[in-house]
């Protein structure tokens, strides 16, 4: 899974990762980090100071510490004015994941991922879970309480999209370009 992501990212971001035949077949083997390393792309080798990633589950406290992690990597990176919106887009995805993708908790199947890259003039997130299923935009009625997750994104990003992982699975990602670049 952790090659895909990387491939993911690199397209999200407009740019390729380069992974090296040899660095490919390690990714593809490793096992994945527990969910309570900060920093997975560290474990991997692919880490650099513009890209922070994290494991979330469905636990309740797991999608409030995705957002404070991202409040926190984007404002070291000095870019705290995009903050409040990719918060905003990283709670919509993770949500996402949490409501149609993760099994129940304890299950196997009940970890994803996230990404953030700082790359040119903007910010990139990636979510990584274990659904085939595409992200569906949904056309809620004007009261409705739910289901605007994707506008919401569509709303706050230059480009979202997604990417079918191998064997099964997905990223789902959105870039948020930086308007002083």
């Amino acid at each position: 899974m952790a090659v895909h992501a990387v491939e993911a990212l690199g397209q999200a971001a407009g740019t390729e990762i380069p992974l090296l035949s040899s660095n490919r077949r390690l990714l593809e083997n490793i096992p994945l980090v527990p969910p309570t390393a900060p920093d997975w792309g560290l474990a991997l080798g692919i880490s650099t100071a513009d890209f922070a990633a994290r494991a979330f589950t469905c636990e309740p406290t797991s999608l409030k510490n995705v957002r404070r992690f991202v409040r926190e990597t984007i404002s070291a990176w000095g870019l705290s004015m995009l903050a409040d919106d990719m918060t905003t887009v990283v709670n919509e995805l993770t949500t996402n994941a949490v409501l149609h993708a993760l099994a129940g908790c304890g299950d196997a199947r009940s970890k994803a991922w996230l990404g953030v890259a700082r790359t040119g003039g903007a910010l990139v997130c990636a979510v990584t879970d274990p659904s085939s299923a595409p992200p569906a935009r949904c056309h809620p009625e004007h009261l409705s309480e739910a289901g605007r997750g994707l506008l919401v994104v569509e709303a706050l990003t230059s480009q979202w999209g997604y990417a079918q992982t191998d064997p099964d699975g997905k990223t789902v990602w959105a870039r948020i370009t930086n308007p002083r670049c």
